[in-house]
């Protein structure tokens, strides 16, 4: 579906729901403060409902103050827009508010997308829902603002890894060039959202250092956090985000691993990540997650250790493939 049909349901509706997956990142709230944005702009009713909070590091971006945790009493919206999430299950407690007369309106660039809804503009080619959201204001001939500049600079940077992946575009960079002319300071940006981690945070990733492995021939590299590091450090879960990277970075490796104990018994959170050889989606989709082809992810019922072997041998096959 083109973005064409997007904007014909945005201008149907007056009253809209925004949302994303659990865990929101950057991608996500910078989408959804940017849209939201746009909408009120255009004179509609907006509300943002996550299943979780902004993490501490995107705070700064302004609105983020404005995303609820808890439905809004007597807010009766006609469409829902999900922003950067694959799959309604993704959205946690707000699938529950969606009921069938709501109209779901899904934006994505997921390659697992499963174009759940009744508009979907999936363009798993684009490099985060951020760059399609800078493509919505140029469709409804909205010249972007400060504040929505700032909100897809941080999603578009995130989601790129600061223009590092392999999703990085000239056309992402020219998305980004214009930002920065709207007044966008990429340095600032940067460090509020990379260079602003608490002491117990870095703590913890210096214990979870020390669990890395490699199998014998170098192409899986694997982390573990553990239930027992985490009260340790007295870390947040926030605090994991970034660790795959350091087993990602060793020469030789094809496909890094980030085991991550939750709450929760024999459950276990994966975290996939790729060079771009290996297609880390489809082995994210074998445990039922999914993402993209260099960057996926999972949930794993089991013992640790059980689920440890299982995950690795899947990789190794994915690896032989």
């Amino acid at each position: 579906m083109s973005i064409r049909k997007i904007k014909t349901a945005i201008k149907k509706f007056n009253k809209f729901l925004i949302t994303a997956h659990i865990n929101p990142e950057g991608d996500s709230i910078g989408s959804q403060l940017a849209l939201a944005s746009l909408l009120k702009r255009l004179g509609k009713e907006v509300l943002i409902f996550n299943d979780s909070p902004a993490p501490h590091t995107l705070r700064f971006i302004k609105g983020t103050e404005e995303i609820v945790a808890q439905m809004k009493e007597g807010f009766d919206f006609q469409a829902v827009i999900v922003l950067d999430c694959p799959d309604m299950s993704r959205v946690g407690k707000v699938r529950e508010f969606v009921t069938e007369d709501k109209v779901i309106i899904n934006i994505d660039h997921h390659i697992s997308n499963e174009n759940f809804g009744i508009f979907n503009w999936v363009e798993t080619d684009i490099s985060s829902t951020g760059e399609m959201i800078f493509q919505l204001f140029r469709a409804f001939r909205m010249k972007i603002q400060y504040d929505e500049a700032v909100s897809i600079y941080a999603a578009i940077m995130t989601d790129t890894g600061s223009f590092r992946y392999s999703n990085t575009s000239s056309e992402t960079h020219s998305i980004a060039a214009e930002l920065i002319e709207k007044g966008v300071s990429p340095y600032e940006i940067y460090t509020k959202i990379y260079e602003a981690n608490s002491i117990q945070d870095t703590k913890l990733l210096g214990e979870t250092l020390q669990t890395l492995k490699v199998t014998d021939d170098g192409m899986i590299s694997w982390l573990w956090v553990t239930k027992d590091i985490l009260k340790k450090t007295k870390a947040s879960l926030e605090g994991t985000e970034n660790i795959i990277n350091f087993a990602r970075s060793i020469e030789g490796a094809k496909i890094a691993i980030l085991f991550r104990e939750t709450g929760t018994e024999n459950r276990v959170k994966v975290s996939f990540r790729s060079k771009g050889e290996v297609d880390v989606n489809k082995l994210a989709s074998f445990f039922g997650g999914g993402g993209h082809t260099t960057a996926s992810g999972c949930t794993v019922f089991g013992k640790v250790e059980e689920v440890e072997k299982r995950v690795l041998k899947e990789a190794q096959q994915a690896v032989k493939e």
